[in-house]
């Protein structure tokens, strides 16, 4: 294969060039799936007081509202796209008015959740996001309340929806995913083929430390039968030609919802980011990444780190008077990168 030269995930081409915060709140949760790694769930980092999480969303924003960008030779104010991670977030005390400070920094705002909360509480929740990514647990999710959930959401928010692969389940579960899917016909936000439904692999350990896909083990014995359904594409291909009468914001460029990979013979391609692991496209050693510019880390302890490798750390939210990060690109020192969010950051030799 030729020489990898580039790597753009599709935040590069959505309005405002936004740049990603992914902030792990804590790991308190409401499940305690087996199969769930315990470091997401066993409530060791509790939750921060609400005033701590209030300040760093002060500190934070108030360093990238005037951060801006060039785009096309024109110099452009960089949007804020604030990824909120748990353990549950839902289930923080007064949850909803850390989603109102962030409203009012008009940053666009996506929860991950196990969409346990009621359906009344995601009626009032979906005013202030942009997006929710969804995952069905089948031992311990109610099936209805969750299609339910996802009804709610669909047409005021994005919606991507994770399906956990309990072995034995894999073939119910991707029809299920597929009658979700369904909800979506005639949506003008999101149509059928936007909307991301995949069921996932489940793996004993976590895919953050900086070694091989081939390396990890899963949590159940696969059939090849039920491999194959995991790595079906989360986004349905679009039939052609796509109708005139397509919403604006409805696009069949892949580069809208993959990540492009360019190479050195001038061949590009574009991966969703779930297969990018699976493909084993997340090889960056030596590649300038544009972390920090681009995106940013907060873990469950209060540090700040340029990326969830750990490349570089910037302090502990409870100690910095205000946020300072360097403008250089960070040379790449490991062999993998298996954090979907550091991997769509862009990438160049």
């Amino acid at each position: 294969m030729s020489k990898l030269i580039s790597v753009v995930g599709p935040h590069f081409h959505a309005p405002n060039n936004p740049v990603n915060i992914q902030w792990s709140m804590g790991n308190t949760c409401n499940f305690s799936c087996d199969y769930c790694p315990t470091v997401l769930h066993d409530g060791t980092n509790p939750w921060m007081p609400k005033e701590t999480y209030l300040k760093t969303i002060d500190k934070v924003c108030e360093y990238y509202k005037n951060n801006t960008y060039i785009h096309n030779g024109e110099e452009k104010v960089r949007a804020m796209h604030w990824e909120l991670i748990g353990g549950e977030v839902t289930t923080i005390p007064d949850f909803e008015e850390i989603l109102q400070r962030l409203y009012d920094y008009k940053a666009n705002v996506t929860v991950y959740s196990n969409g346990s909360r009621t359906v009344r509480w995601w009626e009032e929740a979906r005013n202030y996001l942009q997006g929710v990514v969804l995952t069905y647990h089948p031992l311990t999710m109610d099936k209805q309340h969750f299609k339910e959930v996802v009804d709610v959401l669909k047409g005021h928010v994005t919606v991507d929806i994770s399906i956990a692969g309990v072995s034995g389940q894999v073939k119910e579960l991707y029809d299920y995913g597929e009658e979700l899917r369904e909800l979506f016909n005639d949506n003008d936000r999101q149509s059928v083929y936007d909307v991301s439904i995949a069921v996932k692999t489940l793996y004993k350990k976590l895919l953050g430390d900086n070694n091989n896909y081939d390396t990890q083990e899963t949590w159940y014995n696969y059939t090849p039968e039920e491999i194959e359904i995991m790595q079906r594409p989360g986004v349905k291909p679009r039939p052609q030609p796509v109708e005139d009468n397509t919403p604006s914001h409805v696009k069949s460029d892949p580069k809208y919802w993959s990540t492009e990979f360019k190479y050195e013979d001038g061949t590009v391609k574009y991966v969703q980011s779930h297969q990018i692991i699976n493909e084993g496209l997340n090889k960056f050693s030596g590649m300038k990444c544009h972390l920090g510019s681009e995106g940013l880390n907060i873990d469950m302890h209060g540090e700040i780190l340029s990326s969830w490798c750990g490349a570089k750390s910037f302090g502990n939210i409870t100690q910095i008077k205000e946020l300072e990060l360097p403008d250089e690109h960070y040379t790449c020192p490991f062999e993998y990168c298996n954090n979907l969010n550091d991997i769509s950051i862009t990438k160049s030799l």
